[in-house]
């Protein structure tokens, strides 16, 4: 075979070798969208009628609400969900995509590509769930106020719950993938350890978003607020997203497909 020959070939087999990695980051990718998709779609439309319930009875039989039922939730429910999701998911995943001649690397790649685009799927559906629940507070003759999360007014208050919900849900999607990692490849005592530290991401999130515990304990109004609490949201949630995902991929690398004897 000729020089050019075997540079063609070689060239050849890089691009199918490319290819291959791209459809398994794929395949990968929309396992996970599609699961957030169903599961966090069903979780969204349940808890919407058991919201608008509450707040049609506490109007009718109470002394109403003046704030958002989300807030009970520390500003966004749906991370508690997807973090099960990324318990279950990458985990049962793992042997099947490697059968089918994806690597870990692309299924790291998949999972945190799936677990964004999942996450702007969730953050639009509580994006249409707070405009609803606004809606209906204003209908009822309500006051509607948010203690936790950014602000929800116009257009640009809807964008940023999108972007920022998201960010929420693919760290904390991660962050379950990473425990569940760990716990495989570490065993009980030194996954447990590891369990800690995959969760660091999740409480930068929920101070970088003024959502969940961790907001809760240090108190939303005793975080930056306007455009500084903005950017915060914005480049704390990139952050964590990138945390999660490289914690995700440690243990990963070396994950046994079945437990030792």
């Amino acid at each position: 075979m000729t020089t050019t020959g075997t540079v063609a070939a070689s060239a050849d087999r890089d691009r199918l070798v490319r290819d291959a990695e791209r459809r398994a980051v794929r395949a990968a990718a929309g396992a996970t969208v599609g699961v957030i998709r169903t599961i966090g779609g069903w979780y969204w439309a349940i808890f919407a009628v058991v919201a608008a319930t509450i707040v049609v009875l506490m109007t009718r039989y109470g002394s109403g609400l003046d704030e958002a039922v989300l807030d009970s939730q520390m500003g966004g429910s749906s991370r508690w969900v997807v973090l099960v999701l990324g318990l279950v998911v990458p985990a049962a995943y793992l042997r099947l995509h490697l059968a089918a001649g994806g690597t870990r690397a692309t299924l790291v790649a998949g999972t945190v590509r799936g677990a964004l685009t999942g996450g702007l799927l969730i953050g639009a559906i509580t994006a249409v769930y707070l405009t609803g629940e606004r809606a209906l507070f204003a209908a009822l003759d309500l006051t509607w106020t948010r203690e936790f999360g950014p602000p929800a007014d116009g257009w640009a208050g809807i964008v940023l719950t999108v972007l920022t919900e998201s960010l929420v849900v693919a760290t904390y999607y991660l962050v379950g993938a990473t425990i569940a990692a760990g716990y495989r490849h570490l065993g009980a005592v030194p996954g447990s350890l590891y369990v800690v530290v995959a969760l660091v991401p999740a409480a930068l999130v929920d101070l970088a978003t003024h959502t969940g515990v961790t907001a809760l304990i240090v108190g939303p109004r005793n975080l930056p607020g306007g455009v500084g609490g903005v950017l915060l949201a914005l480049a704390g949630g990139l952050v964590t997203v990138a945390m999660a995902a490289w914690l995700f991929r440690m243990p990963l690398r070396t994950v046994a497909l079945r437990p030792s004897a």
